[in-house]
């Protein structure tokens, strides 16, 4: 072993004194960008009594605005992930808040529904993506040994801003009312700024970008040389020509000529080809970077795609009951304050989980995929108990929710990890994106595909047991990860041992 360590283990080594610290105050920000993000859209549910009176519109379609405010804050996410490859992941989340913030301080003046769904469904609603995506990416990229944990208190903010947005928008609407109540909302906003601007590249992509930036170096030289060769070999040739016309009988100039001509001419092929090579190699790099080529990437990684299916299924049948709850709850004889204890309750289960994913997730002995699963199932199997008489008791429903939540909170805070997992980090950022795409087609398909199913059946409870069930589905699916990855293993020996068998020996 060397006295001094390479200088490999020296940037290693900085990287680790000086960064990681810095990784404290990116979960900080994500967590709380996720706290603002998160309880601004959950809240939007408070609003919808004040509205109803304040515009002559219907219920359907002020619920609309809140499932494309959603819809978009998850569904952009492929946005995100191509803005995060064009921009810095700061700069994305900086024009994240300029969205969010305009869009908030807007609807104080809103004067019909149509500016309201401008506003606050889509400019809002892209504008939470762009914040919570790049943040939520970038609690990941800090950490290597504990980015469970990382990305597990990251997530907790979804959570308490699910507990405490809620009950703050009604003590703000009841004394300020709900145009006041919104101006403050925005100025609470606004602190999203400061936690874009906390963001910072990490280690890791910092040496990204200077392999590329040597390649791309490398790749200049090779081609500037090239260039220098090529003009030397014409100066020749020209030479060469000159002193063979002078030197050449008139009978033989011609084919003298042509003959050299001819070396020279293979030369420069087989330097045009080199080049073309250089620059062919050089373009490689181009291409990885781009969007087309990570999509083709990650279609071709079937655990991936069968991942991106679950988390559909597990997002439709989830938001059911988060949606659907409070109203479901006031039948079955429940207050509205009672309902609103219960959904907080839901949330505060929310919160736990997504820390206790974050400890559990990072225990090197713990398969993250199979507890994943586990989870996932979990989830399923306890949101059969929410319809059930037995448990309709503040007490009895009052545990279904902690335990449903807390199970909810270790799907999400594993949810950055098991998608490392499956495609890499490098891919990480861009998995994100889509996998935010499948969760925004889930949570705007769940409710009103559950409301049908009440209405048409005339018991809301058959919405809550379907939505269990499509849980239990998406769980199951996650199990053939396992059985193809066992399969691609197994194909994999039995292709080394036939090419083993088939080389005969000399």
């Amino acid at each position: 072993m060397s006295e001094h360590p390479q200088p490999e283990c020296l940037r290693k080594m900085a990287c680790r004194k000086v960064d990681n610290p810095w990784g404290l105050m990116i979960i900080a920000s994500a967590f709380w960008i996720q706290f603002i993000a998160f309880g601004v859209a959950t809240s939007f549910g408070v609003y919808i009594v004040e509205l109803l009176r304040h515009f002559d519109v219907s219920l359907p379609f002020i619920s609309l605005i809140g499932s494309i405010n959603i819809g978009l804050f998850l569904g952009a996410g492929p946005l995100a992930s191509i803005m995060m490859r064009m921009m810095s992941y700061r700069k994305v989340c900086l024009l994240g808040a300029v969205l969010s913030s305009t869009g908030l301080i807007a609807l104080p003046f809103t004067m019909n529904m149509i500016y309201l769904l401008f506003f606050y469904g889509i400019l809002t609603g892209i504008g939470y993506c762009l914040l919570y995506v790049p943040s939520h990416t970038m609690s990941g990229l800090y950490y290597d040994k504990h980015r469970s944990l990382a990305t597990g208190v990251a997530t907790a903010g979804s959570g308490l801003g699910g507990i405490v947005f809620p009950n703050l928008v009604q003590y703000l609407t009841d004394e300020f009312g709900w145009r006041g109540s919104l101006l403050i909302v925005a100025g609470i906003n606004l602190n999203t700024f400061i936690f874009a601007a906390l963001l910072r590249e990490s280690p890791m992509q910092r040496q990204q970008k200077a392999k590329e930036k040597m390649i791309e170096m490398k790749s200049i030289k090779r081609n500037d040389s090239c260039q220098i060769e090529r003009e030397s070999l014409l100066i020749e040739a020209s030479t060469s020509d000159s002193s063979l016309q002078s030197a050449i009988p008139k009978g033989h100039e011609v084919n003298g000529v042509l003959k050299k001509r001819e070396t020279n001419g293979i030369a420069m092929d087989d330097l045009e080809n080199e080049n073309l090579l250089t620059n062919e190699s050089s373009n490689e790099n181009t291409k990885s970077n781009s969007i087309l080529v990570v999509l083709l990437t990650l279609c071709r990684n079937v655990p991936f795609c069968i991942f991106v299916v679950n988390n559909i299924l597990w997002n439709f049948g989830t938001i059911i009951p988060l949606v659907l709850g409070p109203e479901y709850f006031t039948s079955v004889n429940f207050s509205q304050t009672q309902a609103a204890i219960l959904i907080s309750l839901f949330s505060g289960g929310s919160f736990i989980g997504c820390v206790l994913g974050g400890v559990i997730g990072n225990i090197p002995k713990i398969n993250r995929l199979y507890l994943f699963i586990f989870v996932n199932l979990a989830v399923g199997i306890i949101g059969l108990f929410i319809p059930l008489e037995f448990t309709h008791t503040m007490f009895g429903l009052g545990i279904v929710g902690v335990l449903w939540g807390k199970m909810f909170g270790l799907l999400l805070g594993l949810l950055v990890v098991v998608t490392a997992d499956l495609v890499g980090i490098q891919y990480l950022g861009d998995a994100m994106g889509f996998l935010m795409l499948a969760n925004g087609i889930g949570c705007v398909a769940g409710p009103p595909i559950g409301g049908w199913i009440g209405e048409a059946t005339n018991s809301p409870a058959t919405a809550f047991y379907f939505s269990a069930v499509v849980i239990i589905v998406g769980g199951l699916l996650m199990l053939f990860i396992p059985l193809f990855e066992k399969y691609k293993g197994q194909t994999k020996r039995h292709s080394d041992f036939s090419v083993e068998v088939t080389v005969p020996d000399d």
